[in-house]
């Protein structure tokens, strides 16, 4: 293992040194490349001029922002030729280094991404929107209020400094209390170990199946995104369908958890989570939910079952969850022999990685929507922050523990040895996905940045069983938070059961597009597979396993 460089933690230097002389080499396409952009500024300029003059009407434009770039929104990007003429020669360039970087000859591909990826964050930090006296909006609420919004702005600026460490702050933090306004579908606290507590949800309806549903979330989040709101909870959502309905709900670990394996999640999470729904049920198997690196969690535990002979999980079903990372996306960036060095010698001092830390990785795969745009609302425009629900839990971060931390970015980003049969194991019991026989039905999201579509895909190809997929629409969290009625809500799917080909992108061909929410369609494959019901119970827990107090617990209240 390098040692971690506190000059340049991420490798950046030696990465942008081979981009160097790959550019020098070829001098002669660097040298076209600079005059087409010429060119291309020259033209944006002299248009521009030109409807200025009232010489004639504007042309079509060089550059467009993409339909999902909300910075150039105002009808001044558009309508007054020298915010026209800004805005297309801050797209062209941004593009010309881009490109830039993509043509480069002879550089190894991980460290092109790399590069690629912390050059973006530069050029949206550049953005003219970014600046008060070239962004439209910012002059105009000046001007309205007479300069209120900076007054306003310097405020949030001192504000943020003191309470949010430097960062705009992206919710109203005072507007939301968990188990009050968020988290609020009754349940109780059922059981509790050193590293979870398990929810059973209160049934709401006579009947319910008698297979129990255990919720295994991300523990780099906390479980209440699946229970935001009565009406945007899948926990609501699943209950009302008549599931007995577990979730686990992680610890925030502290430096006393330092040595947490994923073996210890695996056995402490899911693996006693399902045991104790079955003695409190009566069943003998259970179907599973994984969510995101959850999801991760879930496959391994399929595999595990699967060498030891065990039929405990009888259905799975994985949201925006990776199995196979050969391509994770943007995160990719941060992985690195280098990078990594960095993140342990972090987590050496305290035994975890910082809640804040991971919120503010997450933050840069989207940093206009959730940097940029953040600190143009508060600091130039003077606007408070949002009391939005997603937001709030967005926020609301959790510490990960050094030893799980290490294991999961070296095992799974770096080496991809989770597909790598045998290659891995949990308490000496090897691990191979291939032998995965359950039935699996496997949600990705079309937006996603954390798990891209189309490597979540990838879970088709590796398991033995029956999997049905599905695309929404939207990202990472807004495709999962998909309840019946959201607006715009889509997803594309074949036929449950249909074989899926090798390629993603031939799925998506043949695959039919679904107007509304995917949860009916995810209720329906359950349906079919869990037939059998039996009277709800007349209070939650059992003797072996009575209250230990109400949802939404004890743990998801750390901070």
């Amino acid at each position: 293992m390098k040692p971690a460089n506190p000059f340049d933690p991420l490798g950046l230097a030696a990465a942008s040194t081979e981009l160097w002389r790959s550019l020098l080499a070829n001098p002669q396409e660097l040298f076209e490349a600079q005059a087409a952009l010429g060119r291309a500024l020259t033209d944006v300029a002299t248009r521009s001029a030109e409807v200025a003059a009232g010489d004639g009407p504007a042309a079509p434009p060089l550059a467009q922002p993409s339909p999902n770039d909300r910075r150039f929104v105002s009808e001044a990007w558009a309508k007054n030729p020298y915010y026209d003429a800004l805005k297309q020669a801050y797209l062209l360039a941004s593009k010309a280094v881009v490109e830039t970087i993509d043509n480069a000859q002879g550089i190894d591909e991980q460290d092109r991404r790399r590069i690629k990826f912390f050059t973006k964050q530069f050029i949206d930090a550049m953005s003219p929107t970014n600046i008060p006296w070239l962004n439209p909006d910012v002059l105009e609420e000046t001007i309205r209020s007479g300069g209120a919004n900076l007054q306003h702005g310097l405020r949030n600026i001192a504000e943020d400094a003191q309470a949010n460490e430097g960062r705009p702050a992206l919710v109203d933090d005072k507007a939301f209390a968990v188990g009050k306004n968020v988290a609020t579908t009754p349940g109780s606290v059922v059981f509790r170990n050193e590293l979870m507590e398990l929810i059973q949800y209160a049934p709401t309806q006579p009947e319910i199946y008698a297979r129990p549903l255990i919720v295994v979330p991300p523990w780099i989040n906390k479980f209440y995104i699946l229970d935001l709101q009565p009406a945007n909870s899948f926990i609501k959502y699943a209950t009302d369908s008549g599931r007995n309905t577990f979730v686990i709900s992680w610890r925030n670990p502290d430096s006393s958890l330092r040595d947490m394996t994923m073996a210890d999640y695996l056995r402490l999470g899911p693996l006693t989570a399902a045991r104790v729904a079955c003695e409190i049920s009566g069943a003998e198997r259970v179907d599973a939910v994984g969510y995101c690196i959850g999801g991760t969690l879930l496959a391994m535990l399929l595999g595990y079952l699967q060498r030891i002979g065990s039929k405990l999980i009888a259905s799975a079903t994985f949201f925006t969850a990776l199995v196979d990372f050969a391509d994770p996306g943007e995160v990719q960036a941060f992985v690195s022999e280098e990078s990594l060095a960095y993140i342990e010698d972090r987590m050496r001092e305290h035994g975890y990685l910082s809640g804040r830390e991971m919120a503010d990785t997450f933050s840069m795969l989207r940093s206009n929507d959730l940097i940029w745009s953040v600190a143009v609302n508060r600091y130039l425009l003077g606007k408070d922050a949002p009391a939005f629900d997603l937001l709030y839990w967005n926020n609301d971060a959790t510490r990960i523990p050094e030893a799980i931390h290490k294991y999961y970015l070296r095992q799974m980003y770096l080496e991809n040895n989770l597909v790598k049969p045998n290659v891995l194991e949990v308490d000496g019991v090897p691990l191979d996905l291939r032998t995965v026989r359950v039935p699996t039905y496997c949600v990705a999201t079309s937006e996603d940045h954390i798990a891209p579509w189309r490597s979540v895909y990838a879970m088709t190809q590796l398991f033995s069983g029956e999997v049905t997929f599905r695309l929404g629409a939207s990202g990472h969290i807004a495709g999962i938070i998909s309840p019946p009625g959201k607006k715009k809500a889509a997803w594309w799917g074949n036929a449950p059961g249909a074989k899926s080909p090798a390629s993603a992108d031939e799925w998506l061909r043949t695959a039919e597009k679904h107007e509304g929410s995917w949860w009916p369609d995810w209720e329906a494959w359950m349906a079919k597979r869990t037939k059998r019901k039996i009277a709800a119970p007349a209070a939650p827990g059992s003797a072996q396993y009575p209250i230990l107090g109400d949802a939404p617990g004890t743990y998801v209240l750390e901070r």
